[in-house]
């Protein structure tokens, strides 16, 4: 009989109920990547409607060509960001001078000369991230005062003059299989692999508790400073990076090149759903925002606006994830009250 009975009431169990639509919809919208990538796919959709010549083989190259540069940038930036240092105001110096790193060593071999691009940037990040984490200056003007350095030292060495590369540069300009740009293919990779350090790895863990809360993250044991180093070395190295793929295209290099990626970057990061308070958000969301803000302007640009009306509708964009992050954040913290 007590068999019958346990039969009958395992028999009995209901499935679980599968998660109603609503849930599905509340946790999307407390997700400030979500909204983001969400947003992202509607523009699109609508600029392939509504825009003429949008949705071309050749545009559709030339906008991701452009925003994998500038994506690179924003997945380092969004690093500082995180960890709760705000932002480094010397991306565009950075990515500046290393034009002319990469051009000066094009002689020696393009992929030499895409290292030392790539060390210079990380080397400028390691001196800042030196300053700001462990002599504990402030973040906006220490990077401030490195920009104006760089700048100033690099037009002392070069005259002001462009710096033309002797050397073939074409191996950063292929296709992979013909369909992807190499470009966009560094694009995609850092930002996996960003994210999976964010996520899975102790010093991923470390960059979000450094950011969320620093007074608890030193009672724990923890040491700030090597980590908010690391945020600056990353985020440099990744501006080097894109300066010199930028300096590749043309095989030149000049303080003029790159002159609004830190613009672009912090606008990607905060339009990413990267909180300027630190602690909060990840690379992923900085991705998305470059594509976003890389979208917009391509579709303003072939809307024939003027570069001052696209600069009014970044600034709104800009304050709308503002405030749409924001909410998110209001909710789930409700939520987990």
């Amino acid at each position: 009989m007590n068999t019958k009975i346990a039969t009958r009431s395992t028999e009995q169990k209901p499935a679980a109920p599968a998660r109603p639509l609503a849930a599905t919809i509340k946790r999307i919208t407390t997700d400030s990547s979500a909204i983001i990538a969400v947003t992202t796919v509607l523009l699109f959709i609508l600029a392939c409607i509504f825009v003429n010549e949008f949705a071309t083989v050749t545009n559709l190259r030339a906008l991701f060509l452009s925003v994998a540069l500038v994506g690179i940038a924003a997945v380092g930036l969004s690093i500082i960001t995180i960890v709760g240092r705000l932002f480094a105001l010397s991306v565009s110096a950075m990515v500046a001078v290393s034009t002319i790193v990469f051009a000066s060593l094009l002689h020696t071999g393009p992929w030499s000369a895409m290292a030392a691009a790539v060390l210079f940037g990380a080397l400028a990040g390691a001196v800042q991230g030196f300053f700001v984490g462990r002599l504990g200056t402030d973040p906006i003007v220490t990077t401030i005062a490195a920009a104006a350095i760089l700048i100033g030292i690099a037009q002392i060495m070069t005259g002001g003059r462009n710096v033309q590369g002797t050397g073939d540069a074409s191996v950063f300009g292929q296709t992979i299989f013909g369909v992807m740009p190499v470009q966009v293919l560094a694009f995609f990779v850092l930002t996996a692999l960003a994210w999976w350090m964010h996520r899975y790895t102790v010093l991923g863990r470390q960059v979000t508790l450094v950011g969320l809360n620093e007074k608890a993250a030193l009672v724990s044991g923890m040491r700030a400073w090597p980590v908010v180093l690391f945020a600056f070395i990353a985020s440099g190295a990744m501006a080097g990076l894109a300066g010199g793929l930028l300096s590749s295209e043309s095989g030149q290099g000049n303080l003029q090149l790159g002159g609004t990626f830190g613009f672009d970057a912090i606008t990607a990061v905060v339009v990413g759903g990267v909180s300027v308070k630190g602690g909060t958000g990840n690379p992923v969301g900085a991705a998305t925002g470059a594509v976003l803000v890389g979208l917009l302007g391509n579709a303003l640009v072939l809307l024939g606006l003027s570069y001052e009306v696209q600069l009014i509708f970044k600034g709104v964009l800009v304050l709308l994830a503002v405030v749409a992050t924001g909410i998110a954040s209001n909710r789930q913290s409700g939520r987990k009250r």
